[in-house]
């Protein structure tokens, strides 16, 4: 009866008092102490009723939702006149009632509770179940507002639980998103979505998402997913659709990749088309990072290295089918006017000189988004949005983009998602000089974490050579055995680093270690170790949603190069202690060669955060004293 007459009091214009809108808030969008403060401080009774009138079904829309609708009215009041460059939305909000109802009506809700919380009981018939459910009548029926409104234009259905995108646990990138497009008559437009909402549902039992609820403690806690339906920004450029460039910020950057940069200025990660890459790792991509105090600046100083480390392909829509493809950056010259080509690529005029002499003669472009980074109004203005973000979350915050590009050269853009980082206070770190002999390694530059020290009582490190020599098909092996042994020890019973070469939660094998986040949850460092022999290279992932779930479980995130970032590193040092895998794992004989536990727990080891320097220290105590001779495979 309440819910009839405040919703009454909407529709005629009438002021709600402050009960009424909290009870609303609670309702329509979140009980979460501060995102409700959030929304009763920037919501008025209008917003309120535009939730209502976009809302499919009944329940929250969840924290995604909240995220972004917060974001975007942070922005309309406290900066009004950046406001301006934002592009409307037409959002659908499908609430948490049709999961529950979904999973109640199809008579598989008590066991989607039990292997949600990582209770294993009969997986296969559960996903089964919740592949070929049904939907209500009065479910389709809200459906099909969103298929008749988003008719052949691209739009993606994101899951917006209630666990994500909060002060607490940002959840990100546990669940699938889904794009789409409503083709044909009603009923086929209608499968497109109800399947896309299917395997979004079917993705809460991710095992990353089991993995981090237990690891927060919350395991018991029901899940409420509600989604959040967005048409996809962009435009079509002959047989695909896509923004001429998106990618994600950071009101606070915590990766100083060179010594001038103001850490408080927050960050850009760019990219040309759809933002997936900005937000991913993929093969061989490499996002342009704006560093919002001095936005001119590059990481590569020549053309060559600007190339080499440059976007390679661009993730991109087809026009029939919807489905997310990716295209050479090269193949985007002919589809964009050329004010679109000059934002986002550059020409490497050095390979075009090599290209002549050999008699062949056509430009070399590559995705770098330079002429988006030398916009210093819009770089500003994105440096000031950031700010206004966090000073209204009361929090460093991230978020993600598309922008839109005019005829004139104006840059627009559309903000969908908004969320606070998570990250403890920093603290004062004296890194002990002259102990060479003891540090195991010394980086500057190449780090994304707070200061801090810590003890290390077990490193696992992977040879190599030895994982380079692994047949291909085997390397994904090697990351579920890092699983086994995050698995091995207890939450906290152990503080556990992990040396790997190459990129770490990588797609591509050849490239480094396959691991996810639920390989990797119990570890209190990272680090990413260059091997150039191999072919082994980082990149920091800053911005993806690994590194998000690294950053709010504070696991240390570094990279360990063969440059002037790396002042030493010496890996023997571990032959100083006891190795213990085949001990943990004595069925693993073969895997025991490429991956090697050391115990440091007698070792007085401890890693030396100084984020003001930017400087990582990893300092082995008296190890030396308790080596073990049992046989040489303990040895590095």
């Amino acid at each position: 009866m309440r819910e009839a007459e405040i919703r009454k009091k909407l529709e005629t214009g009438i002021k709600l008092n402050e009960s009424e809108r909290k009870w609303l808030c609670h309702e329509l969008m979140t009980t979460e102490e501060n995102m409700e403060r959030l929304i009763l401080n920037y919501f008025e009774d209008e917003d309120f009723l535009e939730v209502y009138r976009r809302r499919i079904g009944g329940g929250v829309i969840g924290g995604k939702a909240c995220g972004m609708l917060a974001g975007r009215k942070i922005v309309e009041k406290d900066m009004p006149d950046f406001a301006g460059s934002f592009l409307p939305h037409d959002s659908f909000y499908i609430g948490t009632d049709v999961f529950y109802t979904y999973l109640k009506e199809n008579g598989c809700l008590e066991l989607w509770k039990e292997n949600a919380a990582g209770v294993k009981r009969e997986p296969d018939r559960l996903v089964e179940m919740l592949e070929n459910g049904v939907f209500s009548e009065e479910t389709k029926e809200g459906f099909a507002r969103i298929t008749s409104e988003y008719k052949n234009v691209p739009f993606i259905v994101r899951s917006s639980s209630m666990l994500e995108d909060g002060f607490g646990n940002a959840f990100s990138g546990k669940y699938e998103s889904i794009f789409c497009v409503a083709r044909g008559d009603g009923a086929e437009s209608l499968k497109v979505l109800e399947d896309a909402v299917r395997r979004i549902y079917v993705s809460t039992l991710n095992p990353s998402a089991v993995e981090y609820r237990k690891q927060w403690h919350l395991a018991g806690t029901e899940e409420k997913m509600s989604l959040l339906v967005q048409r996809v920004e962009g435009r079509f450029y002959g047989d695909y659709y896509f923004p001429v460039a998106a990618g994600m910020g950071c009101s606070y950057n915590s990766y100083k990749w060179m010594e001038s940069l103001n850490p408080d200025a927050g960050m850009l990660r760019v990219v040309a088309g759809l933002g997936t890459k900005a937000v991913e790792r993929s093969s061989d991509d490499y996002p342009r990072m704006i560093g919002l105090e001095r936005p001119e600046a590059r990481m590569h100083a020549t053309v060559a290295e600007r190339h080499r480390f440059s976007q390679r392909m661009a993730d991109v829509l087809e026009k029939d089918t919807g489905k997310l493809c990716r295209i050479p950056v090269q193949e985007l010259v002919p589809l964009l006017p050329k004010y679109c080509v000059d934002l986002i690529l550059s020409r490497d005029t050095e390979a075009e000189t090599r290209l002549m002499e050999q008699r062949q003669f056509r430009k070399v472009y590559f995705a770098d988004c330079e002429g988006i980074a030398e916009k210093s109004g819009f770089m500003f203005g994105m440096k000031k949005m950031l700010k206004a973000l966090e000073k209204g979350y009361g929090s460093p915050v991230d978020i993600e983009f598309a922008l839109d590009i005019s005829e004139e050269g104006e840059i627009r853009i559309n903000l969908f998602q908004c969320r606070p980082i998570h990250a403890g206070p920093s603290r004062t770190v004296l890194i002990p000089e002259g102990a060479d002999d003891r540090i195991l390694f010394d980086v500057k530059n190449a780090s994304m974490q707070r200061s801090k020290e810590e003890r290390i009582d077990m490193i696992v490190w992977i040879d190599p050579q030895k994982y380079y020599e692994c047949p291909y098909a085997e390397k994904s092996d090697v990351a579920r055995m890092v699983g086994e042994i995050n698995r091995y020890y207890e939450p906290g019973k152990k503080k556990i680093m992990l040396l790997a070469p190459g990129r770490i939660g990588t797609s591509s094998p050849e490239l480094g270690v396959p691991v996810s986040y639920a390989d990797i949850s119990r570890f209190c460092a990272i680090c990413e170790v260059e091997y150039s022999r191999s072919g082994y290279s980082p990149e920091l992932s800053y911005g993806s949603h690994m590194f998000q779930d690294l950053v709010e479980a504070d696991i240390y995130y570094g990279a360990i190069e063969e440059g002037r970032r790396t002042r030493l590193y010496q890996p023997g040092l571990l032959k100083n202690f006891p190795e213990m895998f085949l001990k943990m794992f004595p069925d693993e004989y073969d895997l025991g060669r490429i991956v090697k536990v050391y115990d440091l727990s007698d070792g007085n080891v401890r890693l030396m955060l100084d984020s003001k320097s930017g400087r990582a220290v990893c300092v082995a105590g008296n190890g030396e004293n308790r080596r073990k001779h049992a046989d040489n495979e303990g040895r590095i």
